[in-house]
């Protein structure tokens, strides 16, 4: 499905005093024009676009809260199918030591994580520097719309639940084709708790007040997202913990 009927202009663009990031963050004059999706600013401007985000969220120790300390192993379960010199995709940043764990990880192979919000791109941009992150490449892209591979890993963590259902399609599908052959799509997101799950009604409530795209997580399966014709590409695998509340989800592409 088409996602551009939900963006509009961006809220926030890169100032003056950040034109190198600009430079390196957009490959192109029509990349630096992107707008944010509308459901962006209309339901995370207070997580990922306002001004002040970066210095609330991106703590591993606040990451640790968010998760429910199940941080580690999720970010680990990742790692794990990575291997060094892979090139690896992640169309969106993510708060916290993950994409440093991960660019570490592949090297030397290339690490291409993309945002739509400059205040996250700025972020990416500090952690490169303040590890000498040189195989960390920095874009500007609409999740929905992922920058062209092929790649060994491309990964979505933590994104789906926070994408309405056209935008879940769409990254689904254009990260499944952007996967080399042996290569793996790697999901990792929320999910349907078990019923003795004890957080379920404080996470009912927080996807009901936070997080309303949520919902749809919790009774369709990720892989239902790819079209029949790619689907049938990829071998599928998924695997749940802490009492159903998060999913990791494997797609290995099949050879032809």
């Amino acid at each position: 499905m088409d996602a551009r009927p939900l963006v509009i202009d961006a809220a926030y663009s890169l100032s003056e005093a950040s034109t190198d990031a600009e430079r390196e963050a957009h490959a192109t004059p029509e990349r630096w024009r992107l707008p944010v999706p509308h459901y962006l600013t209309e339901v995370y401007t207070w997580a990922y676009v306002a001004p002040y985000v970066r210095r609330v969220f991106d703590h591993q120790w606040v990451v640790a809260q968010i998760l429910w300390y199940q941080d580690k192993k999720l970010m680990r379960n990742v790692l794990d199918e990575i291997a060094p010199g892979d090139r690896v995709y992640m169309p969106a940043s993510v708060y916290g030591e993950f994409c440093i764990d991960m660019a570490q990880k592949a090297a030397p192979g290339p690490v291409t994580i993309s945002d739509i919000s400059t205040i996250q791109l700025y972020g990416l941009r500090k952690k490169r520097r303040a590890f000498n992150l040189k195989n960390l490449f920095i874009r500007r892209a609409n999740a929905a719309d992922p920058i062209k591979g092929p790649y060994d890993v491309a990964l979505s963590f933590l994104l789906l639940h926070e994408v309405p259902e056209d935008y879940k399609a769409a990254i689904v599908n254009g990260l499944l084709d952007q996967v080399d052959i042996g290569g793996k799509a790697v999901f990792v997101d929320y999910h349907k708790m078990k019923w003795w799950q004890p957080l379920w009604p404080i996470m009912a409530f927080v996807a009901w007040w936070l997080e309303p795209f949520t919902f749809p997580l919790w009774k369709n399966e990720i892989a239902d997202y790819a079209s029949a014709d790619r689907r049938a590409k990829f071998e599928w695998k998924k695997t749940t913990s802490f009492g159903g509340l998060y999913q990791h989800v494997v797609a290995v592409r099949k050879q032809p």
